[in-house]
């Protein structure tokens, strides 16, 4: 059996006459076998070779004997046939495959699409394959490592036809990058995957338009997805005893503003990132904070924990101190971006003392116990170099909600804590390998320790209870992968 040819066999049994010729009748149909092939010689049992036919086609044939002199009917000529019988031939790759023009072309990122159509064999990856060397391109086989892939595995099985679309990421700015779209499909003869091919196409990314630094700041790796919160800069301002040059950010909820905390870096003397924080005034708490742990842009030169609770001045909303009497009611002011987080210097430290970054936890044996073993755990997982350690902190108020009073305010008492960690490591300004885990705990006293399966979840989880998209920025295939994780063993180092 080929892709084109297939070798049939027939045999008879109780002729009593004389066989004059055999053969088989074959066709794509079993009510049309209108195809007849003579087998060579008339003796039992015989085939025939067919070539000529169509490959990853299913054929119908049934063998015949002319046979003369039978019996019965000693003066005429019988035809005898045997029963119907299939065979497929093997798939090749038929595709065709066509590239598309790109879409959506920005400084750094582009939609590269095309289509294949006509593939009788499985379909084992399709996508683009793009470089800004075009001749490497005109043969991609031989230059596979020297050229970037990008695959839409949505079409991957048994498939004809598809519309291949790639959304390409990590591009420079002001660069032609060449493409072909390419779909490999499996070819039976050979048992290997074929890839084929379209034309070549370009495109041109465009220029960087800069962006305010409260905008680069929000477009962080590792920050949550903020655009669809209607977000504008408010104002900016600068807190020289905490060496904060802040941004005031509004959102379209009159109950919640982002604030952003920067410090001067020690060594570059550059305005760097602390936190981010979304704040909301109707619970006096934060909603989630965002902080980078790395140990070259946050070095820790144990500044020590400089308590000096204040308001924040990048919230312009009122009733920031929320449970001030927290001590008194079995709770405490529990950080979200740890102090112990903070320990470049005494300024850099007091930030996180702002009332923006504090919700009411239950102190004994949560904030003081399996929360502060998770914080440890972190400040120890700190990496250096080019892998960084993005960290997402937050409250959720799920059932009903408990208040406590405080002064003149019935301040609302979260109903869990989460930590949603995501370790990324670059190569040459790129993402390269990113990793996920999450840990949530009701309010309240807990025992074991913090990575016992109660507390452990995936970084989905969180976003589906919180409604946020967490790590926007992380590449889509990578931060899939990390997202959906629920082993713990790589952060922890436990089974």
């Amino acid at each position: 059996m080929s892709a084109t040819g297939a070798t049939l066999s027939g045999s008879y049994t109780g002729v009593t006459g004389t066989v004059g010729e055999v053969g088989f009748y074959y066709g794509t149909s079993q009510l049309d076998l209108n195809n007849q092939a003579t087998a060579s010689g008339t003796s039992t049992p015989f085939s025939k070779a067919l070539t000529g036919l169509t490959a990853g086609t299913k054929y119908y044939y049934k063998a015949y004997a002319i046979v003369a002199g039978t019996e019965d009917k000693s003066s005429t000529v019988e035809t005898f046939y045997g029963a119907i019988a299939s065979f497929d031939t093997k798939k090749v790759s038929t595709a065709t495959v066509t590239t598309s023009a790109a879409s959506s072309v920005t400084s750094s990122s582009a939609l590269a699409s095309g289509s294949f159509s006509g593939a009788s064999g499985s379909i084992y990856e399709a996508g683009v394959v793009y470089g800004t060397n075009s001749s490497l391109l005109s043969d991609p086989d031989a230059n596979k490592g020297a050229l970037s892939w990008a695959y839409d595995d949505s079409c991957v099985g048994a498939i004809t036809s598809y519309s291949i679309s790639c959304s390409i990421s990590g591009l420079e700015p002001e660069t032609t990058y060449y493409y072909k779209a390419f779909v490999a499909e499996y070819n039976e003869s050979t048992q290997e995957y074929d890839y084929r091919y379209g034309s070549l196409v370009s495109f041109s990314t465009t220029s960087v338009t800069p962006q305010p630094a409260w905008g680069v700041y929000l477009s962080d790796y590792g920050m949550p997805g903020v655009s669809s919160l209607g977000t504008s800069l408010r104002q900016s301002g600068t807190y020289t005893d905490r060496d904060d040059h802040w941004y005031s950010v509004n959102t379209s909820s009159n109950n919640r503003q982002i604030a952003i905390h920067t410090y001067t870096h020690p060594t570059s003397g550059e305005e760097t990132l602390n936190y981010v924080v979304l704040f909301d005034e109707s619970k006096y708490a934060p909603v989630w904070t965002y902080h980078v742990m790395n140990s070259t842009q946050w070095p820790d030169n144990n500044a020590g924990r400089n308590e000096s609770w204040t308001d924040d001045p990048a919230i312009s909303l009122t009733q920031q101190d929320g449970l001030d009497n927290a001590g008194t009611v079995g709770y405490s002011r529990g950080h979200l971006v740890a102090s112990d987080y903070r320990q470049t210097s005494v300024k850099q430290n007091k930030q996180t003392f702002y009332h923006s970054n504090q919700a009411p936890q239950w102190q004994n044996s949560f904030n003081s116990g399996v929360w502060s073993s998770l914080e440890s755990r972190v400040k120890n997982q700190t990496p250096g170099g080019s892998t960084m350690l993005y960290v997402i902190t937050g409250v959720l108020y799920e059932g009903t909600t408990t208040t406590k009073p405080s002064d003149n305010l019935n301040v609302p008492i979260p109903s869990h804590f989460y930590k949603c960690i995501m370790k990324c490591t670059f190569s040459g300004g790129v993402i390269n390998d990113a990793k996920g885990i999450a840990f949530v705990y009701t309010n309240e006293a807990h025992s074991g320790n913090y990575y016992d399966s109660a507390y452990v979840t995936s970084i989905d989880a969180i976003e589906t209870r919180t409604g946020f998209d967490f790590f926007a920025g992380v590449p889509t295939a990578l931060q899939a992968t990390a997202e959906s994780n629920t082993s713990h063993t790589w952060f922890t180092g436990q089974n």
